[in-house]
Parts: structure tokens; sequence; C-alpha cells
């Protein structure tokens, strides 16, 4: 359990108000929302509510009006109000263009839930956000098709993918596969103009082309919406430790993103691995677009993975029903706060910390003859550097965290 410190520590003072974004007024938005309010870390750093309810999910299957209950308890907490309502339209009004980013790894199971997805637009439109203006999203299509997201949409409400699908070389701008003979529709590509340049590379890229060295930023983003939800898991991952709601902010929303984690089987200098997600990620979230339009993070916790995650391709692939929603504003706190869950469940079944797996550590799940892990060491340290950047608040004592239990 989390210490009477964690639980109940004050959030410290923010320093003043972010600066106006020159960006936001030339981009043609109508910025009816003070992205320099709403922007990361948010009206509310430090402050992350969990809502527990144990009716929520049951083998697997999870409760719509659990949720609905889960939802109107957590935005209430988080704003500091009485009516849900009232705790929507703080975030967003008619005439904002909102965006509400998913997860589809994971299938079936560990993904965002489609219940919650369908409560967000709900509340969304309770708010006065129309549904023609809601976008529901994901970085690849054809993982977003195949967990059904746009067949459960209310009418109105449209979706969109960054990209067709995954391919090893993810420089495209237009987020076309190279193969295809036709262009898949609904896929809105990468803005040239707004991307982050890093010193390093895949090595399979073309050493001559300079879009190796670029990860450009979903036109979903910078020019699609004012503003998006974000919905991440509760998972580990074996990259980047955990995988909560900074990595959905950075993979999630840019290209060229395999740089960041470049396995063994690559054949990379002296066999070992190359994993940057620890600077990966906070280079990507710190871009302005990402920065200022992501302004509210509900963590899906119904159903976790504490070990193998993201996917159900890895052999040690586990899943926990942990029946928990978690709201705030600040990335930072909320994915501190769902890596010591992850955590507390592995010590539980007697695996280490996170932080500990990896090829180097000697701690990985299985034999010396088949190891599970893929990376030298998996690096949640993005958490802590997000924090050094100015997107929320690591330090514990500055957390102040609230787990809201309601009744079966």
């Amino acid at each position: 359990m989390f210490s009477r410190r964690e639980f109940l520590a004050t959030a410290g003072a923010t320093a003043g108000a972010l600066a106006a974004w020159a960006w936001w007024k030339d981009s043609g938005s109508p910025g009816p929302g003070e992205p320099s309010r709403l922007g990361l870390p948010g009206p509310f750093p430090g402050k992350v509510i969990e809502v527990h309810h144990p009716g929520s999910v049951h083998r697997r299957k999870r409760n719509p009006q659990a949720i609905r209950q889960m939802v109107v308890q957590g935005m209430c907490r988080l704003v500091g109000c009485q009516d849900a309502v009232e705790a929507w339209r703080f975030f967003f009004q008619r005439g904002d263009r909102v965006g509400i980013k998913v997860v589809p790894v994971g299938m079936p199971h560990a993904i965002s839930s489609p219940e919650l997805v369908l409560e967000v637009i709900y509340w969304l439109q309770q708010a006065g956000v129309r549904a023609r203006d809601i976008l529901v999203f994901d970085r690849y299509k054809r993982d977003f098709l195949a967990c059904g997201y746009p067949y459960l949409l209310p009418e109105g409400v449209h979706w969109e993918c960054a990209s067709a699908q995954y391919d090893d070389q993810q420089l495209r701008l237009d987020g076309q596969v190279h193969e295809a003979l036709w262009r898949e529709h609904r896929v809105a590509g990468y803005d040239a103009e707004v991307f982050r340049h890093l010193p390093y590379a895949a090595p399979w890229h073309d050493p001559h082309d300079d879009r190796r060295f670029r990860s450009h930023v979903t036109t979903i983003i910078t020019r699609k919406v004012d503003k998006f939800i974000s919905l991440p898991v509760l998972k580990d991952h074996r990259s980047a430790g955990v995988t909560l709601s900074l990595k959905n902010l950075s993979h999630g929303l840019v290209n060229n993103v395999a740089r960041s984690h470049i396995g063994h089987s690559y054949g990379t200098h002296a066999g070992k691995t190359l994993n940057q997600c620890g600077t990966f990620i906070p280079a990507m979230v710190t871009l302005e677009p990402i920065r200022q339009k992501a302004v509210l993070q509900i963590l899906d916790g119904l159903i976790g993975v504490y070990e193998g995650g993201p996917g159900t391709w890895n052999r040690t692939f586990s899943l926990w029903e942990y029946g928990s929603l978690f709201f705030a504003t600040d990335p930072v706190a909320l994915d501190h706060i769902g890596w010591r869950v992850i955590d507390r469940k592995r010590a539980q079944e007697g695996l280490p910390p996170v932080a500990q797996m990896g090829l180097d550590a000697h701690a990985a799940v299985g034999s010396a003859q088949q190891p599970t892990e893929q990376f030298h060491i998996r690096q949640p340290q993005h958490i802590a550097l997000c924090g050094l950047a100015g997107l929320g608040v690591f330090d514990l004592a500055q957390i102040q965290y609230q787990r809201v239990e309601i009744s079966g």
C-alpha cells in the first residue's frame, strides 16, 4: 500500500501561467479553451485521483454502469466540484474540436475500454461538444480497426488514424505504406513543419535520408483538434519499463518511433540493444502541439498488464483485473503512481520491479537459455526526465494522490 505521506501529500505550487503560444494563433484553430492554462502539466499539477470499483470488471467483462459512476467521481474529484457536467465544462465547451487518443495494442483485453471511450464521448456531449467535433484516433489504422472502435462510435462522431499500419521505416509523412497499390482512407499522416530532430536513427534507415533523424507529429494533433484526451492503459513495457500516459503521448502521436527501441535481433553493436525510450519520450512530449493540447489524462486500469507488456506476442504477457480508473492533467504524477501500482502487483507475483528488468540486469523472467527480455535494460526513468522537463510533478512528496472507493 502507499504510505500516508504519498497518499495525502500536497501538490507543489506552480510557477505562474504558461506563456502564450504563437503557434496556436497561427494555426488557424479557434483556440476557445485557453491552451496556456490547460497545457501540460495542466491546472492540477501533482494531482492524481484513482477511483476503484470492485464491480467494474469481472471475468474480462466491463460494467458500463460502474464505469459511469467512476467517471463522475473521478472528474468531480479532479476539478473539485459536485456536478459532472461542470467538471467536463472546465476543460471542454461547444466549439472545441476534441480528440480522444485510444490504445488498441494489447487486444482483446488490455486496450482502452470501449465502454470508457463511449463514456467520454457522452460527457463531452453533455458539456456541449458537438458529435461532429469529436475525433477518436490512434496511430495505426489496422490496429484501430482490429479493436472495432469505428463500429461502436455514436452517429456523427469521427475517427481517423495517423498511419495505415506499422512498417519498419516509419518515415512517410503521408502515413501510407510503401508497397500499397492504393491509398488508405482516414489516414491523416504527419505534419512536415512540426517535428523533433534527435541524433540517432535505426540501423535499417538509409544513411543518405535525413528523415531518419526526425519524428513528426500527426496532423490530427497539429491541425484537426484543439484539445485531446489521452486514454492510456495500465501496463508494463519491454523497453520503456511502463507504458502509461507519457508513452501514449509520445509513441502514439509521432512517426519514426522504432528508432527508440531496437532489439538485439537486429545485430546492433556488440550484440547489444539500442533502447533510447528514456530520452525519446521526453523529447516528443515537449513538442508544443502535444504539450499544449493534451489537456486530460484518464488511465484505464480496469484490466492491467503487470508483465510481458505491451502485447500478447510476449510469452509472459500477464493480465490482472485491477478495477480502477485514474484521472489527472499531470501525466508525470499519473505515471509515477501507475508505475508503483504495477510494481506492487509484480511484488505480489514474486517478480522484480520493472526498473530491475532487462538482459543486463539478469532479472529476466524465464531461464537463462530462453530469456524473455528483449532489451538490455528497461527505461522507466523517462517519467523522472519528463518531470525535469516541466511536464509534471515526479517527487512523491509533492504528489496529491487520492484513492476513492466505490462499493460494489
